[in-house]
């Protein structure tokens, strides 16, 4: 088969329209925007360059949505029509402020109006295509570089290019500024630019066949009478020379497409499913796809550290991405996942901390507030799975992360304004003491055992939960009370027991409780605050809490796993635009049903894969390691949800937990249901 033909680039381009939940899904509640807010980029896996159709809507330039963080988004009508074409944009994200857009390409005439709505859409992974006018638009990329062709109906059209813009453009807004450093041009077809755009300077290159004109910042080509207008775009994060050098290695339109078609092929063969029907396969290799779109490798071009060495963007939300999505790059990509190890290290021994969030921007602080050592986590998730990464620099880099100064309230009062920041560094102190005990480094793993059990203290032991004394993100303290620590069962005790802690799961996912009612209206945030109060499971709409329904099976339970997972997967996930329930996050949602699927779930920064309730028939997947994993089930029916036992190479699997060193040796994986 081929897998690219079930993919919609579109899903979660839109507002969500799920199926009407039911059972314990109906119970659940959103607090988060009702929209995936991806992107039809044309881009390729990990793309350090896409080119996309642009509204200038939130939060990705697609689209017609106002900035939104819950309910239903608003609309503006004229985010219907586009204005033009741009360059790197972000995967799913919500209210980051950065949002790049950068370069925008208009084909015109001269009685187009400004925004045009695009007829004949279609897309399909490294290819985007609609009509304007009477304009057949197209676009595709190369790793480093964009390329459009615009086929024009009529005579006296162009194209202009706009180096002035920078984010987003609905009604209302002040966009952020760029500056134009230098706009030279070559000859009659070839422009080079440098711009500088979030503290970062950023060279172009355009070359076309047509005739170029320059005025300030914009440029106008006029197209050859008589054949496609194709326009090459590259872009380097070092020198104009460099840009040049990637403009000059490009394909011709065609080619290039077919080659980003093929790419894609190749990385989403690397997991075969057999399902029962082709709907749940269109979802499946959909959210695949999205899981590859990001972070960005830029092999080369870093701007914080020297040297030809590797450097990925677009960990935009890493508090986000390192609970699955980096997981199943780790588990399926292993070039990928040297890239981004590489990079979180050398950012740690430059900055001397890694920040939660990197983009092409200068701020590296200023997402301090959601999360604590995510880095670190995904670090040491890389190296339990087999990922060729330094032990030792690892766990230096921890060190220094730990002993940051902004985290000396961690390690100087031992307490925190978040009681999650207390559970994120002090359970990675624990995983990063355990590894600096293998490798022999004591000094570094009596550091790490000082701040080891800190995360106790962040729990009420009357309530079972964390201390309500303590401000959250995103969510309430219940949200974040069910994670899996790497010492659970003081964890359970401090609950009360394991029936005590099945008690307050089952509130928290809202077992006997009435069905809630989700927000849609917009304009009124009175119904998510009562909702909020609630403590109640977010539903898949928002990435806090989906660790929580693993945490059943510690307290032998995992009969509810499986029911939870399998209700949310059923009711939280789409084909088509609004086939997404919330921010996808750089794929963090859409690598959860992809693993869901497989019947895993990766437990960050530890040995460790929980077992759910997979949905496939079977499946086979391409390890980064170099082996290969087959899943087999024997499913008679979508009704049949509960898991009685499990197998891993012919032997049970004692309470549904497996190693991840094991299972990237590869072997089979087999669940009865019956």
């Amino acid at each position: 088969m081929r897998y690219t033909d079930y993919v919609d680039v579109f899903q979660g381009c839109g507002e969500i329209d799920l199926p009407k939940p039911e059972g314990i899904a109906a119970k659940w509640f959103f607090i988060k925007a009702g929209t995936g807010n991806t992107s039809p980029a044309a881009t390729l896996p990990f793309g350090g360059m896409s080119v996309s159709p642009y509204s200038g809507g939130y939060p990705q330039g697609y689209g017609d949505n106002y900035p939104n963080s819950f309910s239903r988004p608003r609309h503006f009508p004229e985010g219907k029509g586009l204005l033009g074409f741009s360059h790197l944009q972000q995967s799913g994200t919500g209210a980051i402020g950065f949002y790049y857009n950068y370069a925008v390409v208009t084909p015109k005439y001269d009685y187009s109006e400004n925004r045009r709505v695009p007829k004949d859409e279609f897309a399909e992974p490294g290819y985007y295509r609609c009509v304007l006018d009477d304009i057949t638009c197209e676009l595709t990329a190369t790793q480093r570089s964009a390329i459009h062709r615009y086929t024009f109906g009529s005579a006296g059209g162009y194209v202009d290019i706009d180096l002035s813009n920078n984010g987003l453009d609905y009604p209302g807004i002040t966009k952020d500024s760029v500056e134009v450093i230098s706009v030279i041009p070559e000859d009659d077809n070839t422009v080079s630019a440098a711009i500088t755009a979030e503290g970062i300077r950023l060279y172009f290159r355009f070359k076309a066949n047509g005739r170029c004109e320059i005025n300030g910042s914009a440029l106008r080509y006029y197209p050859k009478p008589g054949e496609p207008f194709e326009l090459k775009v590259s872009l380097s994060l070092r020198s104009s020379e460099t840009a040049k050098d990637f403009l000059e290695s490009l394909p011709g339109f065609d080619a290039a497409r077919s080659r980003a078609l093929d790419i894609w092929e190749q990385v989403l063969s690397r997991i075969d499913i057999d399902v029962p029907d082709e709907r749940t396969k269109r979802i499946f290799y959909s959210n695949l796809y999205h899981s590859y779109v990001k972070p960005a490798d830029r092999f080369g071009e870093s701007f914080i550290y020297p040297g030809n060495k590797p450097f990925c963007f677009d960990f935009a939300t890493l508090w986000d991405m390192y609970k699955t999505a980096l997981p199943l790059i780790f588990m399926t990509d292993r070039n990928m996942s040297e890239s981004i190890c590489e990079t979180l290290l050398s950012l740690g021994e430059t900055l001397g901390h890694i920040p939660n969030s990197l983009g092409l921007r200068d701020q590296f602080e200023s997402d301090d507030g959601q999360a604590r050592m995510l880095g670190d986590y995904a670090l040491l998730t890389a190296f339990r799975y087999g990922i060729n990464v330094d032990p030792q620099r690892i766990v230096d880099v921890i060190r220094t992360d730990l002993l940051a100064d902004n985290k000396r309230d961690f390690t100087v009062d031992g307490k925190c304004a978040s009681a999650t920041f207390l559970l994120d560094m002090s359970d990675c102190c624990g995983l990063a003491r355990n590894l600096a005990v293998e490798i022999g480094d004591d000094v570094s793993a009596g550091i790490f055992d000082k701040y080891a059990d800190l995360w106790k203290s962040a729990y009420d032991s009357s309530t079972g939960l964390l201390s309500a004394d303590s401000r959250f993100y995103e969510g309430t303290l219940y949200n974040y009370s069910f994670r899996q620590m790497l010492d659970m069962s003081s964890r359970i005790d401090i609950a009360g027991g394991n029936d005590r802690f099945v008690e307050l799961l089952d509130r928290f996912f809202g077992y006997g409780a009435p069905d809630t009612v989700q927000p849609t209206d917009p304009s009124n945030y009175a119904p998510v605050a009562e909702g909020i109060k609630l403590g109640r499971f977010e539903g898949f709409n928002n990435e806090s809490d989906t660790e929580a329904p693993f945490s059943y099976v510690y307290a032998g339970r995992h009969d509810k796993t499986c029911e939870i997972i399998r209700a949310g997967m059923k009711y939280m996930f789409s084909d088509g635009r609004g086939g997404i329930p919330g921010n996808n996050d750089s794929g963090a949602l859409s690598s959860y049903y992809v693993l869901s699927a497989l019947g895993i779930f990766p437990v960050a920064g530890q040995d460790l894969f929980i077992l759910g309730s997979p949905f496939v028939r079977s499946a086979t997947v391409r390890l980064s390691s170099g082996c290969t994993l087959t899943v087999k089930t024997d499913l008679e029916s979508d009704d049949e949800i509960i898991v009685n036992s499990a197998k891993f190479n012919g032997k049970p699997v004692d309470n549904y937990m497996i190693k991840a060193s094991e299972l990237m040796r590869g072997g089979e994986l087999e669940f009865r249901f019956h």
